[in-house]
C-alpha cells in the first residue's frame, strides 16, 4: 500500500458520466497518448461507496491526479467536483478499467410491415 495522495474527483448520478461512451473513449486516448499508466480512474457506484467518496450510493466517479482533467470532464459531463485523499495502489487494483462499454441502441426508423 501507497500513501493516500491528494487527488481531484468528479462526481455525478450513475450514467451521467458513463452512459454515453464518450468518458471511455476520453480514458482511451488519454493513455494512448500519454501512457497506460496515467492517472485517471472510473468508479462505478459500487467503488464511490467501497472508497466512502459519496453518500448517495448511486453515484459515479472519476478520479485524476491532474486537476485540470476534471475540470474538462466537469464542463463536458457536469457533475460536482470535490477533492479527496486517497491510496493511488488502491486505485489501480480496484479501478483501473474504463467505464463499461454503451448500450447500442436501434436508432434506425422501423417501417410498418404491411401486406
Amino acid at each position: 500500500m501507497s500513501e493516500p495522495e491528494a487527488l481531484y474527483v468528479l462526481l455525478a448520478p450513475a450514467g451521467q458520466l458513463c452512459g454515453n461512451g464518450q468518458l471511455r473513449e476520453s480514458i482511451y486516448e488519454r493513455r494512448a497518448r500519454r501512457g497506460e499508466d496515467y492517472p485517471m480512474w472510473y468508479l462505478t457506484p459500487e467503488l464511490v461507496q467501497k472508497f466512502n467518496l459519496y453518500e448517495n450510493s448511486n453515484y459515479e466517479a472519476v478520479i485524476a491526479k491532474d486537476s485540470s482533467a476534471i475540470a474538462w470532464l466537469k464542463l463536458r459531463f457536469g457533475g460536482e467536483r470535490t477533492t479527496t485523499q486517497i491510496d493511488i495502489d488502491e486505485l489501480w487494483k480496484h479501478a483501473s478499467s474504463p467505464p463499461e462499454p454503451d448500450l447500442r441502441r436501434d436508432i434506425g426508423l422501423k417501417k410498418n410491415k404491411q401486406n
